[in-house]
């Protein structure tokens, strides 16, 4: 995008060309007080009220009328084009009013460098001059307080007095006043959506944690929230609950937000989507797909179910090589929930995940032969972290998502750090365990 207007602007240069959008100067330095920095001003707010435009210092109008590199530019008349201090002198002329948008570019071209300001339009109403400026020359006034200037099609920075210019004003305001409407519903709306979305995952979390505390487990969790773009049509549950079937990762025996026919197991259907609740005894899940896309769940912690604690012999351990496979599954389902969802490849989605219930647990693995020996106790008791993804990516870029996790939950077991090629290796294990 900046390569496209620095060539935009040395064409500019390359083919000097006077327009309602474009002004040159000649060689003059930036001098606060002169009646050059006056005329400059006037241009400036004539371009501000007329949709913005640009004025290029160093150009000399020909007899033909037409500008070409002045002779006389210097370096020393470049670097007298300072934006900071060019917006300070237009602002005297703009008490109360909202700042215009400047900047100065310096563009070489031919040998020399070459002042460009660039002025954009005003945001909401037009600028008017609040002080006057007479010439010290001629005692002409440059600039007259209360006077509105906007550049005409004709390349002239003209006060407001003709019809033609009345309208060509009012185009403006008219043109500004649609983008902010344009804005306002999508910013509202957005806010809009981020509450309910907001609103939802409270609701989620509270009933999740009661419905855990009354099953009993209450050593700990690991939890996700998957949140799709706002906007999306509402979903009817029929097509919530054929979603969430084709969205399983088939690579487990137990795969998160499995969909399962049993009665007391199966999900059910609410005004805002569907849920399911899933107490085997032993273990405990939790999810829900809102019918905007939305994905919240819940697993207790595997290392906590009655056969691991018989090997446990009374300790509390978190898995590492069963962590890194579970992080891998949930970046896989969210991939699988995009697509299901006819999500764009360039949509942005956020994942944020985190595991509770980790205090004095000692990370260690679930197979022996793995690796041999404990790494560290946590003394924190919980972990959040969060991806921001773009679907086109979550799959190509599955293993730095996973590391991106594994590094920051590991670390709060005394520092450890996990292999790269190591944590590489389980991610493939869980790609090739297609079941």
């Amino acid at each position: 995008m900046l390569e496209r207007e620095h060539e935009y602007l040395r064409d500019k240069l390359e083919h000097p060309a006077e327009a309602r959008d474009t002004d040159y100067k000649s060689a003059v330095k930036f001098e606060e007080e002169t009646d050059f920095a006056a005329k400059l001003v006037k241009h400036v707010l004539g371009f501000a009220n007329s949709g913005g435009g640009y004025i290029i210092i160093g150009y000399k109008e020909q007899p033909d009328k037409r500008p070409a590199p002045d002779p006389d530019m210097t370096d020393e008349i470049t670097a007298s084009y300072e934006v900071t201090r060019l917006c300070q002198y237009v602002e005297e002329y703009l008490v109360g009013q909202d700042r215009i948008k400047i900047k100065i570019y310096k563009e070489e071209f031919g040998g020399g460098r070459y002042p460009i300001i660039r002025i954009g339009r005003f945001p909401e109403y037009p600028f008017t001059c609040t002080k006057d400026y007479i010439s010290k020359s001629n005692g002409e006034t440059v600039l007259k307080s209360g006077q509105i200037y906007i550049r005409t099609e004709g390349a002239m920075t003209l006060p407001v007095k003709a019809a033609s210019e009345w309208r060509q004003l009012i185009r403006e305001c008219i043109k500004a006043s649609q983008e902010i409407e344009a804005k306002r519903p999508t910013e509202e709306k957005g806010g809009q959506w981020e509450r309910l979305f907001s609103a939802w995952v409270k609701n989620e979390n509270d009933n999740a944690m009661s419905e855990m505390k009354s099953a009993g487990f209450t050593e700990g969790f690991f939890k996700f929230v998957i949140q799709v773009p706002y906007g999306l049509n509402q979903i009817d549950n029929t097509t919530l609950l054929e979603i969430a079937e084709k969205s399983e990762c088939h690579n487990t025996g137990w795969p998160i937000g499995v969909v399962m026919t049993k009665r007391e197991y199966a999900p059910v259907s609410l005004a805002d989507g569907i849920r399911a609740v899933i107490n085997t005894g032993d273990e405990f899940d939790y999810w829900a797909l809102n019918n905007r896309g939305h994905f919240f769940f819940v697993r207790s912690h595997q290392e906590d179910a009655s056969h691991a604690q018989e090997l446990a012999k009374g300790s509390k351990f978190l898995w590492f090589d069963v962590a890194i496979w579970r992080i891998s599954e949930i970046i896989s389902y969210t991939s699988n929930l995009c697509t299901e969802l006819n999500l764009k490849q360039s949509d942005n989605i956020k994942l944020v995940l985190s595991y509770e219930g980790l205090k004095d647990r000692v990370l260690s693995v679930s197979k022996p032969l793995r690796l041999l020996g404990t790494y560290g106790k946590c003394t924190e008791d919980k972990y959040e972290g969060d991806l921001e993804l773009q679907v086109v990516d979550i799959m190509p870029k599955l293993k730095d998502h996973v590391h991106e996790i594994a590094v920051g939950l590991f670390v709060l077991f005394d520092f450890y750090k996990p292999n790269r090629a190591v944590v590489d290796s389980i991610v493939d294990e869980f790609l090739n365990a297609r079941r």
